[in-house]
């Protein structure tokens, strides 16, 4: 989809598809969250979206892709690993000490996992899996989701009329190949270290 498309989406079903991407990239299906993010926060700037809208519908798509994450951990996840979890080399020992970190660390990651790829997917199914408090898990979630939807989209907000919209995706471009070089700058320092 060009970007042209993606805007002309976002102008004509603009809350409903900033609710829809940020449930979906919770729940697991790929979705550039914080491009998507940053993006809404420069097309409000720009007056193509309502600033308060973009937050509620950012933060409500985040919310609910929590809770279903959550309850699909919390109501199929650990019959599905005893049943299946060898195939992959999930244990149920193996399982059980994963449950214990998670909730001997659970509220700072949390918290805190919203802010790192990948692992924010898979918190809340382990939260699920591994029975955390409910309670505890839906305030931090919370939490967690405003101060990663909020500083993500004022992020945009904050630089939509000091950059044209057409430079963001090269902006991502950029911000991807950063990650991908400090991932393997990382990876060649440890093996350097290792071997030492």
């Amino acid at each position: 989809m060009s970007f042209d498309n993606v805007m002309i989406a976002l102008e004509t079903y603009g809350y409903w598809i900033i609710l829809l991407t940020l449930f979906c990239g919770i729940v697991g299906i790929p979705a550039p969250e914080e491009t998507f993010m940053v993006l809404i926060g420069m097309l409000a700037a720009q007056f193509h979206l309502m600033l308060s809208w973009t937050l509620f519908s950012a933060l409500t798509g985040t919310i609910l892709g929590l809770a279903a994450s959550y309850a699909i951990g919390r109501y199929f996840g650990a019959p599905f690993i005893h049943r299946y979890g060898h195939y992959v080399k999930i244990t149920p020992d193996l399982w059980a000490k994963v449950s214990r970190k998670f909730h001997q660390y659970g509220k700072v990651t949390i918290l805190f996992s919203m802010f790192i790829p990948g692992f924010r997917q898979i918190a809340p199914y382990v939260a699920g899996t591994s029975s955390y408090p409910i309670g505890v898990y839906s305030v931090l979630g919370i939490i967690g989701s405003a101060l990663w939807t909020i500083g993500y989209i004022m992020v945009g907000f904050w630089i939509g009329d000091r950059i044209p919209l057409q430079v963001l995706p090269w902006l991502s471009v950029l911000a991807l190949v950063v990650f991908v070089g400090a991932v393997l700058v990382k990876k060649w320092r440890w093996r350097g270290g290792s071997e030492a």
